[in-house]
């Protein structure tokens, strides 16, 4: 017979394990953030297979609104936590990069002044703009944010506009810049996906706890094998291109670094103490939250196309 006493310490124990795991939630009808998700996927697919299909300018305008929109999104974190990241320098070069990736692809001009001038000149505005300011303000804090966001959301995130004008440059029709711009896109969806509904239904143990409490290990490993499965049917349906060896392997790498970047972006939003970086987007929060792991997965996509299945 067990005592009150005892039945209160095993109760104690009962609920340190409850707390000490994701709550687990279906991720059925019932979920109202799924469908959000959803509903955000039926009316951004078929604009984003469109945007693709047609390519240059389009695609362009589609990266710089998306990395026009995560940069702000960033920056408000930065202006939550305190810091004066210097707005106009930072998007001037993050919205440059972008562009300057995309005409460089279409001419096939292979020099990198473009690039070096773009820092030089970012690097003295921002430290131009902090002299202005004065001693007090922070300045090596404010100047590396700026130059943070520059990089981490306008040269990762013009891999996107790449991805798409990458074909002139491995010797391929233009029109195969569509699968190239999509395979990012359907290979980091497939593991958020699944790492969310995987998650939510079975998860129990804690991936990272004091970065992101309610992703766990058993999402983590149900969106990375989902994305090898994702990247076998991608070599099928529209990326043939991939051998089967290719697609196993870039889908392996994209579960692994598709989550890495979706961690990154849930300590940048914990360290600025924000759930989501806006509530933009339905389900998902904002579009940094939504495109956290494509930030990741674009380039990873364009380097492994260029060197590993066109040795380039």
């Amino acid at each position: 017979m067990t005592s009150r006493a005892e039945a209160g310490d095993l109760e104690e124990i009962r609920n340190t394990e409850r707390r000490s795991r994701p709550n687990p939630s279906p991720g059925g009808t019932g979920d109202p953030s799924l469908k959000g998700r959803v509903l955000s996927g039926v009316v951004f697919l078929p604009i984003l297979v469109g945007m693709a299909w047609v390519g240059r300018e389009v695609y362009l305008l589609f990266t710089l609104a998306l990395v026009a929109l995560a940069l702000r999104e960033f920056y408000d974190l930065l202006s939550a936590k305190g810091l004066s990241p210097h707005w106009k320098s930072g998007f001037s070069a993050a919205l440059i990069v972008p562009i300057g990736v995309y005409v460089r692809l279409r001419t096939g001009r292979t020099q990198e002044w473009h690039v070096a001038a773009l820092l030089t000149l970012l690097l003295v505005a921002v430290l131009l703009a902090e002299l202005r300011r004065g001693p007090g303000k922070r300045a090596l804090e404010n100047a590396s944010a700026t130059l943070l966001g520059v990089f981490y959301i306008g040269w990762l995130g013009s891999h996107v506009c790449a991805l798409r004008e990458l074909p002139r440059s491995v010797g391929q029709p233009y029109a195969l810049g569509m699968s190239f711009a999509l395979l990012p896109f359907f290979l980091g969806w497939s593991c958020d996906t699944a790492a969310y509904v995987v998650g939510r239904t079975w998860g129990r143990h804690r991936l990272a706890p004091s970065i992101s409490p309610h992703k766990s290990v058993e999402g983590a490993i149900g969106g990375f094998l989902a994305t090898i499965v994702a990247a076998a049917v991608a070599r099928v349906w529209f990326a043939p291109y991939l051998s089967l060896f290719n697609a196993l392997l870039l889908g392996a790498l994209v579960g692994v670094f598709a989550q890495l970047g979706d961690l990154v972006e849930s300590l940048l939003k914990r360290d600025a103490d924000a759930k989501e970086s806006s509530s933009l987007i339905p389900g998902h929060g904002g579009v940094l939250d939504r495109f956290d792991s494509l930030l990741f997965a674009a380039p990873l996509v364009y380097y492994f196309i260029l060197l590993q299945v066109y040795s380039r």
